[in-house]
């Protein structure tokens, strides 16, 4: 083969290369889905660089989805004037990462803590942890190669929908094979890919599709009753109860002795989840044995009437709008208990109206 052959080769190959990329993504936003950024390890650890720079108005944020979900970052920043650093991790304990943070001797900031109680009181080392230890271990290592990875990653993120790993990568597209269950074998939540998106900024939100739709609504009620099915039956108690309380406790006392300030919240659910909620980890039991064992204090949703007013389309998670709300509604709520000044108090609550932004 002599060289212009080799040359029709090449660009004979970088045309169907093209045509192929452009068809799978036409094909997709035909679909109707939304741009959503890959919430991954390196994404997770261009945040946790974040943390040093934080304050009241900027704070570091750790939980779970619903606060992944319910803290709405851009209405946050309209009354402070900063966003808060978010490193909460769907389905996953914040408990690992608060270790991290309490064993960092340079995190002196301020730190938000979201407690789902079926998460956060898991025992070490358990299922919920798994991921957040993950990438607590994985951060300290993260290469220069791999920052450079993420950010070109994320440039081109920013304009093709065919890059979302969460749901159109192959792992995702084969579990959409309708293939029946292995008795005894359980995959994991599935849940339906207009649940929601990521923006930039690791913030969760509803896509309108799933707002509008109760048919998806009820497909995730149907993965929150599967999970409780596959989940243990009786929640931590006695000394491992004790044990998490103790290391919770030994953390937030690191960063405090550093100049840190620690808060606890209790983001809202709602309908069949609440219900067993109040039913395994009665508050008396775990939250209010939190706030009192770690000398720390705490912000309980169904304790505002500005906060329990919302209903969670899934049991679980607010919507973009009503996270907006909540987000309003909680940062005078924070001023008053705390003093931190980051906005209006209860007694000169204005809103903010927001956006949530990709």
């Amino acid at each position: 083969m002599n060289a212009t052959n080799y040359v029709k080769t090449a660009w004979l190959t970088l045309g169907l290369v093209l045509a192929f990329v452009i068809g799978w993504e036409m094909y997709w936003r035909g679909q109707g889905l939304p741009l959503s950024y890959n919430d991954d390890e390196s994404m997770w650890a261009s945040k946790r660089r974040e943390i040093y720079g934080s304050t009241p108005a900027k704070p570091v944020v750790i939980g779970s989805s619903r606060i992944k979900f319910g803290l709405d970052l851009s209405t946050w920043a309209h009354t402070t004037g900063e966003k808060p650093v978010q490193l909460s991790m769907d389905g996953t304990s914040p408990r690992p990462m608060l270790t991290d943070l309490g064993n960092d001797p340079a995190f002196a900031g301020t730190l938000i803590i979201d407690v789902t109680e079926m998460l956060f009181f898991t025992p070490d080392g358990s299922f919920p942890e798994k991921e957040a230890i993950k990438r607590v271990t994985a951060y300290p290592n993260w290469s220069l190669s791999q920052q450079a990875g993420f950010y070109m990653n994320r440039a081109l993120e920013s304009s093709l929908l065919f890059l979302d790993d969460r749901n159109l990568a192959l792992n995702p597209l084969l579990n959409l094979l309708p293939l029946p269950a292995r008795p005894g074998a359980w995959g994991g939540p599935q849940f339906p890919r207009e649940f929601y998106v990521v923006n930039r900024d690791r913030q969760s939100a509803m896509t309108p599709a799933f707002v509008a739709d109760t048919a998806l609504q009820n497909k995730v009620k149907a993965v929150w009753l599967d999970v409780g099915a596959h989940s243990p039956p009786n929640p931590v108690d006695g000394p491992a109860l004790t044990a998490i309380l103790d290391a919770t406790k030994r953390s937030i006392d690191q960063i405090r002795a550093r100049g840190g300030q620690v808060l606890f919240v209790r983001t809202p659910s709602t309908g069949i989840m609440r219900e067993v909620e109040k039913k395994m980890y009665p508050r008396a039991k775990y939250w209010d044995r939190l706030l009192a064992h770690t000398q720390t204090q705490g912000i309980y949703f169904e304790d505002y009437t500005s906060l329990n007013q919302f209903v969670c389309p899934e049991w679980s998670h607010l919507t973009p709008q009503d996270a907006i709300l909540f987000t309003e509604a909680l940062i005078p709520i924070i001023a008053e208990k705390t003093g931190w000044p980051i906005g209006p108090k209860l007694s000169d609550n204005r809103p903010n109206p927001s956006t949530f932004r990709l």
